[in-house]
């Protein structure tokens, strides 16, 4: 009787320490997973609404100033969220809704009908304080108030008219964020957005995307001065 006891109380042991060892295990293997997810939750954070406008008459890098092309809205349909994830790297989400006028000039076609324009990109973008911090080394600031940014990514943009109805393209462009406060500022950006359709670089399916809005941040991004000294909060 004794003996089956100790063997039981051995096997008990053994089976606590396996479970014990498997859980440790498991707990590591998602170590690199949850550490990911942590470091998300906790980066910086930048939320923006503003408005957008759209130069999409089919020659976006030639007739520049051609209003009757030029699609905007009173109301404010453009949201952007920012995610910084380090070294300068933010990630990027951004929607924007707008109406075609009636008359208005898509891709050389004058519109009989109002129509809807959405677009949904999902961009990386640099900031190039990271490299060369322009508050300190230009401007002889002593805060982050101004944040150049290289944008480029990736988007779905649907006109919701026969011409190139639905579109993927490739983003390229810049930003600018600048910091009234701890938690407000603005931002803007001009963006060219190539249709990858064929011809690819001069199809009509490419345009012009500008935007501005109100910007509110969470959280603080630290940036290096100069080199030697301590890196300060935006």
């Amino acid at each position: 009787m004794n003996k089956m006891k100790k063997i039981l109380f051995i096997l008990a042991v053994l089976l606590a320490f396996t479970n014990s060892s498997q859980a440790q295990v498991g707990d590591a293997k998602q170590k690199p997973f949850k550490k990911f997810i942590l470091t998300l939750k906790r980066a910086p954070k930048i939320y923006t609404a503003g408005w957008s406008l759209i130069d999409d008459n089919g020659t976006p890098f030639k007739d520049i100033l051609a209003p009757k092309s030029y699609t905007a809205n009173i109301i404010p349909m453009t949201f952007n969220y920012d995610l910084y994830y380090g070294q300068g790297v933010f990630f990027n989400i951004k929607s924007t809704f707008c109406n075609f006028k009636k008359n208005k000039t898509v891709n050389g076609e004058k519109l009989d009908n109002a129509n809807l324009f959405f677009s949904l990109d999902l961009n990386t973008s640099i900031s190039l304080n990271s490299v060369y911090n322009i508050n300190y080394e230009l401007l002889k600031l002593n805060k982050n108030i101004l944040d150049f940014r290289l944008i480029g990514g990736f988007g779905y943009t649907n006109r919701n008219i026969y011409v190139f109805d639905h579109a993927a393209n490739f983003n390229f462009g810049g930003g600018i964020y600048s910091r009234f406060s701890k938690e407000w500022g603005m931002n803007l950006e001009l963006i060219s957005k190539f249709g990858l359709k064929s011809p690819l670089g001069v199809t009509n399916a490419n345009y012009v995307h500008s935007s501005i809005g109100v910007s509110y941040f969470i959280g603080s991004v630290k940036f290096k001065e100069k080199s030697g000294e301590k890196p300060k909060v935006n």
